[in-house]
């Protein structure tokens, strides 16, 4: 257990303590005090007693003999400070006191903790010299212990000294280090005993001497420094900056001082002092319009380019307001500001500001809330004089409106003449076409050919011109929907047959066993491109073969897919200096291409303006007289739907056909259904395969071979076995000829190349069943049977009569037993919905009187419950037209000039089911 002091003993150990430090610091001090007091009093006997514990401890006498501890007398309990004088009596050695008194001695707090006493052995009356002496003797007495106490509080803030991130110090005031804390050391760099060393003003920096010296004159004088900033010298030789706040204490001719690191602050206020500097240079001189403003509005400042925009002096600017300067039906603007800035601390806007000449300007101000270095709120405002920018803006505003007028009157322009040369062209290409199809000599047919193919080829290029037209324009947009992939690349394949056929090269569609039926594009613009890749690979090879690839490069998660799309052919090839310039609008790899082979040059650049627009672009791989590989990726979002075709009465099929890649392409199709594939190279190896005896569920035979072509097989293997397999032919071609010789041969099934994968699962799935397959999936470009079956009502809307009679000449092919009604504009249209029963409308979009869109919109708006289709014949060269169309609620559209095989496919679209 702790042992606990008893207070007793402990106030004796402290008066001990008190009377040891007197002794050891002012004992000569008391001598002498005591000596002279007994001198000049003439008394027996001094003494110095400090009190505690009801005892008085004896620390000064003249009489070493006497007892050093007395009991306390009770009457200093009730002495005040102001008595000087305490006529009580003690018992003293062997003295006979006959005269005694006691003077107080009172601490920092006037409290009395002693007394000075004097004795005498006769009666007697102090003199006033005596107690004027005694006085003074016990103001030195008291002075003495409040400089102990001084000295004892300062030895208890050591810790202080110590720990304090301020410079702590006591220093006499001759300018001497007594004391100094770790501080010092740490921000000045000198070593401490460096300091003690030293006078103070030593470290002082040379221009701050003298400024130093007058603050310790007014310490020497007991008045009190504070907030003194002089600088001093580092033992790196830099300067700190030290703020002081200082006091001293006469009586023991010291200097109590704390001062304060503020380099950084001082250094920061330089900066800060010379960015106002440099705000205020760039306030009065800078070009744009600066002010400052109260909360009300009222200007405080503004530059000299404010004056000067405003016409207002400096003078008369001061005594202004926002007020002033504004029309006041436009005051509630400037409450709003005013109170918007004072909300969201900025503001920015226009304002109409009047001169002092009375001219009006736009000025544009921006403005946020600020503080100036008292605290006061103001707005600082940035003003640009608006006026002239404001005037150029409405003259481009102007020239931009007249620029469009003339814009939309060009694009006007552009599809009147689109549809002006479009009309003679959908005569020419469609009636050549019809005429093909009749019994022809040689010569006529030739003529006929090349009037058809130049009609075509201008229809290219006013197609080229005005599709790179808009994309110049930035007018093309995508229209993103669900398509089938071998739809849109069959489609394709059927523009560029007639040209494949006539050079008898091979057309093949590769598609990736793991790429989608269904992606989301714009179906028509991704045709395009394949027509315009298909057609330069045809327009540059002269034999062998042209494939379509589609490839699968990558899954990117939740049905998108990274899809290569290619053109591969055989020709003539592209030198590879000259791989990039092919993709510049109007530039072929030489002169001489467009002489040989014709085209605008524009094909490529069109497709790759439309393929950046799904950020993809045409690549190029080609070796000079081997052939050329273009193609393009692209990320889609699909959706895979297997052909459902019930193929398991086929287990095996014999190929028949010299071309390596098409037996390649079809084997891979029914390789995927578990179909089990022979292959043949001619008809003769199909013959002999035959006559082994093999059993094959059916033949597929190519019509276009050497030697012994597919008719002629044919006609070989049902010679030898009259229970020969189920044979399909497939060809590039369908003419009179060979309609003949399968009908001969009882060839039912035939399908036109390049083969699509899920015609031939139709075919294939069917033949089991003994079926014929239906028309729909036998796609024959100029085939002459009929597309429908059945009596159905059109109504043709067409002003020119060359189109009329090739869209009535078409129909009457397609559909034998059409009711066609006419109609010359749009107003004779809708009178004839009002008074027939029809099922399907062509209407042409540019008419007299009435436009077809808007005969579209007033046969809507008469329309009760069935809606019926309207297909638009248009030219689509208009900026908006096919949105127009839709909007007006028209079903398709068929692009002229017309196609008896595009307009086939619209009607089996839209009536081709019974």
């Amino acid at each position: 257990m702790e042992k606990i002091e008893n207070p007793h003993n402990a106030a004796k150990k402290d008066t001990t303590y008190k009377l040891s430090i007197f002794e050891n610091r002012y004992g000569e001090a008391f001598d002498f005090l005591i000596f002279s007091i007994v001198s000049m009093t003439d008394v027996a006997l001094c003494t110095v007693t400090l009190f505690s514990d009801d005892k008085a401890y004896v620390i000064a006498t003249n009489d070493n003999s006497i007892e050093k501890i007395w009991p306390f007398d009770k009457q200093f309990d009730q002495i005040s400070i102001d008595d000087n004088e305490i006529e009580t009596a003690h018992e003293a050695s062997a003295l006979d006191v006959k005269f005694s008194t006691a003077f107080p001695i009172t601490d920092s707090n006037n409290v009395i903790i002693g007394s000075l006493n004097i004795f005498d052995t006769k009666e007697r009356i102090l003199t006033p010299e005596n107690k004027i002496y005694l006085d003074k003797s016990i103001q030195q007495l008291n002075r003495w212990v409040r400089i102990k106490e001084k000295e004892q509080r300062l030895t208890n803030q050591d810790h202080l000294f110590e720990f304090a991130d301020d410079l702590i110090g006591i220093f006499s005031l001759d300018g001497k280090f007594i004391k100094i804390n770790p501080a010092f050391e740490k921000t000045l760099g000198w070593e401490s005993e460096e300091f003690m060393e030293a006078n103070f003003i030593d470290f002082v920096f040379e221009e701050d001497k003298q400024e130093t010296l007058n603050a310790m004159s007014t310490l020497n004088k007991g008045e009190r420094i504070q907030n003194f900033t002089n600088r001093y010298l580092t033992k790196s030789n830099t300067i700190k900056w030290i703020e002081w706040t200082c006091s001293s204490d006469l009586d023991l001719n010291v200097a109590y001082t704390i001062g304060r690191d503020v380099t950084e602050y001082v250094q920061k206020e330089k900066l800060l002092r010379k960015s106002e500097l440099k705000f205020r240079k760039v306030f009065e001189n800078i070009s744009g319009i600066l002010s400052v403003l109260d909360l009300d509005g009222n200007f405080i400042e503004v530059n000299k380019a404010g004056l000067i925009a405003s016409g207002f002096s400096e003078e008369e600017m001061s005594t202004s307001s926002l007020y002033d300067l504004i029309d006041p039906i436009r005051h509630n603007r400037i409450e709003f500001f005013l109170s918007e800035i004072k909300k969201q601390g900025y503001a920015a806007g226009e304002m109409e500001i009047i001169k002092k000449d009375g001219e009006q300007s736009t000025w544009y101000f921006m403005c946020s809330l600020d503080e100036d270095q008292n605290g006061n709120k103001q707005i600082f405002s940035n003003v640009i004089d608006i006026t002239e920018r404001k005037r150029i803006d409405e003259e481009l505003r102007k020239a931009k409106e007249d620029a469009e007028e003339a814009y939309l009157a060009k694009s006007e322009f552009v599809a009147n003449m689109s549809h002006e040369i479009r009309t003679p062209l959908n005569g020419i290409i469609g009636f050549t076409e019809l005429a093909l199809g009749t019994n022809l000599d040689d010569t006529q047919r030739q003529y006929l050919e090349i009037i058809n193919q130049s009609g075509i080829s201008l229809y290219s290029i006013i197609n080229d011109i005005l599709d790179f037209s808009k994309m110049e324009k930035n007018h093309m947009k995508l229209d993103i929907d669900k398509i089938d992939v071998e739809e849109v690349i069959s489609e394709a394949f059927n523009i560029v047959s007639y040209s494949a056929n006539k050079k008898g090269l091979e057309m093949l569609i590769d598609i990736d066993q793991t790429a989608p039926r269904y992606i989301w594009a714009d179906g028509m613009r991704l045709k395009q491109i394949f027509v315009n890749l298909l057609s330069n690979a045809l327009k540059f090879t002269e034999k062998g073969e042209i494939k379509l690839y589609v490839k699968v490069l990558d899954d990117l998660g939740d049905s998108r897919l990274k899809m290569r799309f290619g053109v591969r052919d055989t020709g003539i090839g592209i030198h590879i200096d000259k791989q990039q310039e092919i993709f510049n609008a109007f530039s072929q790899e030489d002169a001489s291409i467009t002489k040989r082979f014709g085209g605008t040059g524009l094909g490529l650049t069109i497709s790759n303006k439309l393929l950046a627009l799904s950020d993809s672009a045409l690549e190029l791989e080609s070796e000079q007289g081997k052939g050329s590989n273009f193609f393009f990726d692209i990320d889609f979002d699909t959706e895979k739907e297997e052909f459902k075709m019930e193929l398991d009465g086929i287990k095996s099929v014999l190929i028949v056909d010299d071309n390596d890649n098409n037996r390649m392409i079809l084997r891979r199709m029914l390789e995927i259904k578990g179909i089990a594939v022979t292959e043949v190279n001619s008809g003769l190896q199909a013959v002999l395969t035959m006559m082994e005896k093999t059993k094959f569920d059916v033949i597929i035979m190519d019509y276009h071979m050497p030697v012994m072509d597919g008719i002629e097989t044919i006609r070989k293997i049902k010679d030898l076995n009259k229970n020969a397999p189920f044979i399909v032919l497939y060809s590039s071609s369908d003419d009179e000829t060979l309609q003949e010789a399968c009908e001969e041969l009882e060839v039912d099934n035939r399908l036109v190349k390049p083969i699509r994968m899920n015609l031939m699962y139709k075919v294939l799935s069917k033949l089991k069943n003994d079926s014929k397959i239906e028309e729909e999936a036998i796609e024959i470009e100029e085939k002459q049977s009929d597309v429908i079956k059945y009596g159905v009502t059109i109504l043709v809307a067409e002003d020119n009569p060359v189109n009329m009679f090739l869209t009535k000449s078409y129909l009457k092919e397609l559909i034998p037993n059409c009711n066609i009604i006419e109609a010359s504009n749009g107003e004779e249209a809708v009178e004839q919905f009002k008074k027939q029963s029809l099922d399907l409308i062509l209407m042409d979009i540019r008419m007299p009187q009435l436009n077809g869109i808007d005969a579209t919109l007033l046969i809507r708006s008469l329309e009760k419950d069935i809606e019926i289709p309207i297909i638009a014949l248009t030219a689509g060269s208009l900026p908006g037209e096919k949105e127009k169309c839709v909007q007006a609620g028209m079903n398709d559209f068929l692009a002229k000039p017309l196609l008896k095989l595009t307009l086939a496919t619209m009607l089996k679209k839209w009536i081709g089911k019974e």
